[in-house]
């Protein structure tokens, strides 16, 4: 068993190598850890909350295990931390999913157990997603737990009061604190165990209710605290997705999608397995009956993703697995069993090299992130770099953790939306998907990072021939050959425009505007003086900006001034402090202001 649970982990810790990048589903929890494991002083969820709020209980528990880690490697960089993290996270999905096998050993067999986790390894979907912080894989060890505790609770009659116990303490916690519909599944679990067979059903609803009081004492104080507000993260989103039914505006699909797209997509070999188990074995329909109930009342719901029923995937495995073990046995006894089991193995290593595929495709979709490190690389030696990322940067991997120059500035600001908002706000490179929007003679595109644009299969008798836009081929050992063909999604500008171009677009910006020097005692009486008319000019301090020399020349060609300070109403220089004094006297100062 610890050699399958190796191979997974060694398999999640490949394909995070190769797909380091994350995108903005997992966005909250990955924001979080980084603000928590870094101690930053402001955090990004009060910037950008998301359409609801999420809990920070996970992205605690992550740091914690992480932090030690940081102190005992000092060259650990920012991006190594979203490694860990990831790393981490993988490593307590498979070690709850080792505790779940030991739920199927008990009930089945040691056979079936290490088959279960030999074919998890074969689904993409598990595989891929156990290191991503989405809030259904921080509440997944938690449902392998309570699962194990409930598999065992069918083959030990002794101490079956006891397993469902602790199974309704680990789904009441895991649905209260990360994930509703954990708590859904613990209700269908519940009715059909009391449907089997009858317990003391009081003790259960006392157990369910004394554990979610402890995880409400846990979720709600430090929830509050992080988003400054008394609030109950998951009530919330089950408010707005279950009550408001706002989920749907993600898009629905048909009642069968579950059953005929989304679960085969899981399971692959798994699914028609698991549909023979189903109609052979009578233990199988038994376990199986309360995931069918869960995934068929997820169907009723009009927004459906394969992650509300990624709890179930573990169980229709097992299912799966148990038909493989009796065909080893059976295999032994006919001719026919051991065709059946070439059969079977074809169709397992089918499975796992279709996840490869699916793996390597994948891998593909993250140009944020891949700009991201680009522009690190590109402009390394560059002393200052003001970097703007847009939101199709940020949503495609350009997370917290890429940010590894603590001598650059990164801004997600949303408010700066028009051409004259990013010069003003002297952005010397932006990632954005929408290069359109800005000017080529005051914006050079210095890299472009490509992404998935379509697929197609490539015949075993047609030579490939590299032409038209760009491409990725994937070979599978020659097997299996698809032709990606990329298309240009993030571009990285670099801003081109010289100083007077930004001090140009200050004056078409603001109606009126002072350029100032902090120290200057002209300047500040200036600022007194214009402060009689007006409070709501905006003054740049030159000696604090970086080019001030650069300004000041730039103010210079556009007013022939070169002194400070300096006064500008709808673009036009009305001098310093003697003009305005002056102005001020002739009673012409408070017109112009006026007029403003």
């Amino acid at each position: 068993m610890k050699l399958v649970l190796g191979c997974l982990f060694a398999l999640i810790a490949l394909e995070i190598y190769y797909a380091p990048f994350t995108k903005v589903e997992e966005s909250f929890n990955l924001q979080a850890t980084h603000d928590i494991l870094n101690q930053v002083k402001h955090y990004d969820h009060l910037e950008f909350p998301g359409v609801v709020p999420r809990t920070f209980v996970g992205a605690m528990l992550l740091s914690a295990l992480c932090w030690p880690w940081t102190k005992l490697i000092p060259s650990i960089t920012l991006f190594d931390q979203q490694i860990l993290v990831r790393a981490t996270l993988a490593a307590i999905i498979v070690l709850s999913l080792g505790q779940f096998s030991q739920g199927i050993r008990v009930l089945f067999s040691k056979n079936t157990a290490i088959i279960t986790i030999m074919l998890i390894v074969c689904q993409f979907h598990f595989v891929f997603w156990s290191s991503r912080t989405l809030p259904n894989t921080l509440a997944l060890p938690l449902v392998h737990l309570g699962l194990s505790h409930w598999l065992k609770s069918m083959a030990q009659t002794s101490d079956r009061a006891f397993h469902l116990k602790q199974m309704s303490r680990y789904l009441t916690f895991a649905g209260i604190v990360f994930r509703f519909e954990v708590g859904i599944l613990l209700v269908i679990l519940i009715f059909t165990e009391w449907i089997f067979s009858r317990f003391h059903l009081i003790s259960i609803v006392k157990t369910i209710t004394a554990t979610a009081l402890l995880s409400l004492i846990t979720t709600v104080p430090l929830d509050s605290f992080f988003w400054n507000q008394l609030l109950w993260p998951e009530g919330m989103v089950f408010y707005f997705n279950a009550i408001l039914n706002k989920s749907s505006e993600w898009g629905t699909l048909p009642f069968y999608a579950y059953f005929t797209n989304f679960l085969p997509r899981l399971l692959l070999i798994s699914y028609p397995l698991m549909i023979v188990a189903y109609a052979r074995d009578a233990r199988v329909r038994r376990v199986l009956c309360p995931m069918i109930i869960y995934t068929l009342v997820f169907s009723l719901v009009p927004h459906k993703e394969w992650r509300f029923i990624i709890y179930t995937v573990p169980v229709f495995t097992a299912a799966a697995a148990t038909q493989v073990n009796a065909l080893l046995i059976y295999q032994r006894r006919s001719s026919t069993g051991r065709f059946g089991l070439v059969v079977l193995t074809g169709g397992i290593l089918a499975s796992f090299f279709a996840s490869l595929i699916m793996f390597q495709i994948s891998s593909l979709n993250y140009p944020g992130g891949q700009a991201l490190k680009s522009l690190h690389m590109i402009d390394e030696s560059t002393p200052f770099v003001s970097v703007h990322i847009d939101a199709e940067t940020a949503m495609t991997g350009a997370s917290l953790f890429g940010q590894t120059n603590t001598n650059w500035k990164y801004s997600k600001n949303e408010k700066d939306t028009t051409e004259e908002d990013f010069i003003e706000a002297r952005y010397t490179h932006i990632l954005t998907a929408n290069p359109e929007k800005f000017n080529s003679s005051l914006f050079e595109t210095a890299h472009v990072t490509y992404g998935i644009g379509s697929i197609r299969l490539i015949l075993p008798n047609k030579i490939y021939q590299d032409t038209g836009p760009k491409k990725e081929i994937i070979n599978l050992f020659g097997i299996v050959r698809l032709e990606v063909a990329l298309r240009p999604k993030i571009y990285t500008l670099r801003a081109i425009y010289s100083q007077k171009t930004w001090v140009q677009a200050l004056l078409r910006k603001y109606p009126a505007i002072l350029f100032s020097k902090t120290y200057c005692p002209y300047c500040k009486r200036a600022k007194q003086l214009i402060a009689k008319y007006s409070n709501s000019i905006k003054i740049i301090e030159v000696d604090l900006e970086k080019n001030s020399r650069d300004i000041q020349l730039a103010l210079h060609s556009i007013s022939g001034q070169y002194t400070f300070p300096n006064l500008f109403i709808h673009s036009q220089s009305f001098g310093g402090f003697d003009n305005l004094s002056e102005l001020d006297r002739q009673g012409k100062l408070s017109k112009l202001f006026l007029e403003q």
